[in-house]
């Protein structure tokens, strides 16, 4: 007996299973963290220059409901990713400040990804804790879907 489920995941590309009933996959962690930040690195580049608070606010908590959200396996994932994140909305933001900039628009890149690093320190550190530290309460408090080979049964 095939279900609608089922039958749904054999037309998903691979690499595309973001959630089953479980929670999100490591995938959909990363999106979900990805699409928190760059909404506010949107909403920081444009009111003003850089990455700033609006996005340090929604970066952290992206990672943090990664982690709440995440498959139990899939937890260290979510204390490795906030940094590759952040390179990569840093890069996104520079694209978009530089966007206007026709002599050294490489240099502009690298200035600007380079400034977020370094200035984004205490960000890309409170995004780590907060994903480490949900992890480790779900761990503790059992508050983890079962991992897959618990669920085989059902």
């Amino acid at each position: 007996m095939t279900t609608s489920a089922t039958h749904h995941h054999h037309h998903l590309p691979a690499g595309a299973h973001v959630a089953d009933k479980r929670g999100v996959t490591a995938f959909g962690a990363v999106a979900i963290a990805m699409l928190l930040g760059l909404l506010g690195g949107v909403i920081d580049v444009l009111t003003g220059p850089g990455l700033r608070t609006v996005f340090t606010i929604c970066f952290v908590a992206g990672c943090a409901l990664a982690a709440f959200l995440v498959h139990r396996e899939d937890l260290l994932a979510t204390i490795v990713m906030p940094p590759l994140l952040y390179v990569a909305l840093a890069l996104f933001a520079a694209g978009i400040e530089a966007s206007g900039v026709t002599n050294g628009w490489l240099m502009h890149q690298v200035s600007e990804t380079v400034t977020a690093l370094i200035l984004g320190t205490w960000t890309l550190v409170a995004a780590v804790v907060a994903a480490a530290l949900v992890a480790l309460i779900r761990i503790r408090t059992g508050h983890a879907p079962p991992a897959p080979d618990e669920t085989a049964d059902l």
